[in-house]
């Protein structure tokens, strides 16, 4: 095989290595632009024997509060957890616990699966979530997101991924504004993501 081949055996292989199923999400209605929304921290995730679930609701609930807060037209903010770290939240606690801090809408969450193995060890890096952006007013969840990821080539850790799925969810719940006009024509540019 000639050098080329082998370099591009080697792209596909670190390619597939992080490759993973689309997240499973679904968007019935959008934040407002310029809308805010609170954060609550994430539950814990109970995968038995691994130490790295203890703390990653915390982790998992800062870094979406960082990269949402990071989206142009959309403000975040964390609420302290009412409960236990690994005791579970329902929606409708959260919405309550939201609608008395003064919030329109809440995000609450699990932490299904974050294991650091680190770049020697034989199993993968991973981290996996399932939230839901909640309305406030009538307790609809407005958006739910579910995603698990793995890192087969040991390059992204668990909060790397975590940042990729808090964007995936910042670019899918916020209404871009329909501004930028050319000529006759109205021009929809979105912001990135």
């Amino acid at each position: 095989m000639t050098m080329r081949i082998h370099a591009l055996l080697a792209t596909m292989v670190l390619l597939a290595g992080c490759a993973t199923a689309d997240p499973d999400i679904t968007v019935l209605h959008r934040i407002p632009h310029g809308g805010t929304v609170a954060v609550v921290p994430f539950q814990d995730c109970a995968v038995a024997s691994d130490a790295d679930c203890a703390g990653s609701g915390a982790t998992a609930g800062s870094i979406f509060v960082r990269v949402l807060s990071e989206r142009p037209g959309l403000h975040a903010v964390a609420l302290p957890r009412p409960v236990g770290a690994d005791a579970q939240l329902t929606d409708a606690a959260a919405v309550a616990y939201a609608a008395k801090k003064g919030y329109r809408y809440v995000i609450n969450g699990e932490v299904q699966d974050y294991h650091r193995a680190g770049h020697l060890a034989i199993h993968a890096d991973r981290a996996g979530v399932a939230v839901r952006v909640l309305s406030v007013k009538n307790g609809q969840a407005l958006t739910t997101y579910t995603y698990q990821e793995d890192s087969k080539t040991h390059f992204t850790s668990p909060d790397d991924m975590l940042e990729d799925m808090a964007k995936q969810l910042a670019t899918s719940i916020v209404v871009e504004p329909k501004r930028q006009k050319q000529g006759d024509f109205m021009i929809y540019k979105p912001s990135g993501g």
